[in-house]
């Protein structure tokens, strides 16, 4: 005899439940965390002890990625009004030095994704670099920054990599490298979901950070995450601000990244014509 509250699902009900399910495959999300804080110049102690405090801060939130400004870790020490390019060295840490294992370690003991600012000695020369750790204290990757400007003592990236992680396809610029639009298009063009841009400064002024990098989300429909010691947002693919703290005081900036239809579907971005860009490749003046 069959019951007339049968167990059994219906279809409907199978969809009804499976629908859910399936939108939140298709459009994943993380929460970010950055410092935006002033590092002390040369202190390499004091300023990993504040990162590592603010960062189990952010994990105990909930942050899935956790981003410093950059050059954190010894308070971008390339700065040619108080370094010599001699000294440079001295100051600098490689790759697998002590502070990135602390760095590592951090990131495999707290369970998220992390992004370290530091001056990197390798191959006789200093990089402005972000290490970028995985959850399991991996070393997923590192960008280095590739437009120095100013008389930077930096020696200049030669890559602009994607990086695959379990939160989406990464892209990461440094400071300046947000200002050349090329930068940010070739990280789209190889399918970048979102851009990371930890930068540095002691002054903030919306028209070359909040304007440009709306500009920036909007025309490669993607996200851009914005991290200084003054100003730390982030902008959606439709270039509008979801989560922005501009200040002189030291702290965490938080927001959830949804990376739903909107990434890659830019109109900006899709109706380009890449026939016509030829002489972007080219020298000014020629």
């Amino acid at each position: 005899m069959n019951h007339p509250f049968s167990l059994r699902p219906s279809l409907s009900a199978l969809l009804a439940l499976l629908l859910p399910l399936s939108a939140l495959a298709a459009d994943p999300s993380f929460v970010v965390a950055t410092l935006k804080v002033m590092p002390e110049f040369g202190n390499k102690a004091a300023n990993y002890a504040v990162f590592e405090k603010l960062a189990r801060q952010a994990a105990g939130a909930g942050a899935n990625l956790i981003v410093t400004p950059e050059c954190f870790l010894d308070g971008y020490v390339g700065d040619p009004k108080i370094m010599t390019r001699e000294k440079m060295p001295a100051m600098a840490e490689p790759i697998d030095g002590a502070w990135l294992k602390k760095a590592a370690g951090l990131a495999r003991e707290l369970n998220v994704h992390l992004l370290f600012g530091f001056s990197e000695r390798r191959d006789n020369g200093v990089f402005n670099t972000i290490a970028i750790f995985s959850p399991d204290g991996s070393l997923i990757g590192r960008y280095s920054k590739t437009h120095p400007v100013g008389g930077e003592l930096y020696e200049p990236g030669t890559e602009l990599p994607v990086f695959d992680t379990k939160l989406g396809k990464m892209g990461v610029l440094i400071c300046f490298d947000r200002q050349p639009p090329e930068n940010a298009r070739i990280l789209a063009l190889k399918g970048a979901q979102f851009i990371v841009v930890p930068a540095y400064g002691k002054t903030s002024t919306p028209t070359d950070e909040d304007i440009l990098m709306r500009a920036r989300a909007y025309e490669n429909g993607l996200y851009v995450i914005y991290t200084s010691p003054r100003n730390a947002f982030v902008a959606d693919p439709d270039g509008n601000i979801i989560s922005q703290v501009r200040s002189h005081d030291d702290g965490l900036m938080f927001a959830k990244v949804v990376l739903d239809g909107r990434v890659g579907e830019g109109h900006a971005f899709q109706v380009r014509h890449p026939e016509l860009y030829g002489r972007l490749a080219e020298q000014p003046g020629k």
